[in-house]
């Protein structure tokens, strides 16, 4: 805390009124990276319309990241170090996943591509989930992108076009 006092031009006690305490800071600190990752995410996912490809297309880059960066990693995958565990208590990785997946989600609603009142947090989790494993897959040299973008396509996406085909037929039976 005393270097970052003195790279910022405060006292330590000044940094401890906005930070309770270290890991308060890299929390702070791991959330604004993440968002910046966000941000470049939806300008690269953006040209891709359909729920489908957006999904692909968030985990791959999502997992692209992560692999690399270890700020991303730890929101996406946090680890059972107290920082990772006050991550997860703190409900930053929840809401950081909600941050990435709701504007996706949004749109597949808006454009009927999902069925309404699915529960965002529990597609949320299991995407997240689903973007650890292809993170994990492509350190481990399981996979290429392309086999990893195949895979997805036949096992992830029909998970929310059958959703949707269950929706239809369940309003249309009455």
């Amino acid at each position: 805390m005393d270097d970052v006092a003195c790279e910022v031009g405060l006292s330590r006690p000044s940094v401890y009124r906005y930070f309770a305490d270290r890991d308060d800071l890299l929390i702070e600190l791991i959330t604004r990276h993440a968002r910046a990752l966000l941000n470049r995410a939806r300008k690269s996912i953006a040209r891709h319309t359909s729920l489908p490809d957006q999904i692909v297309e968030t985990v791959i880059y999502t997992a692209e990241h992560a692999r690399r960066d270890p700020l991303t990693r730890h929101i996406i995958e946090p680890d059972g170090t107290s920082l990772g565990r006050r991550m997860i208590a703190s409900g930053t990785t929840e809401m950081m996943r909600a941050e990435m997946w709701d504007p996706v989600l949004d749109a597949a609603l808006a454009n009927n591509e999902l069925p309404p009142g699915l529960p965002r947090s529990d597609i949320q989790l299991w995407l997240g989930d689903v973007t650890v494993m292809v993170m994990r897959g492509l350190e481990d040299g399981e996979g290429d992108v392309r086999r990893y973008r195949s895979i997805l396509r036949r096992f992830v996406v029909p998970a929310f076009a059958g959703a949707n085909r269950t929706a239809i037929a369940e309003v249309t039976a009455f």
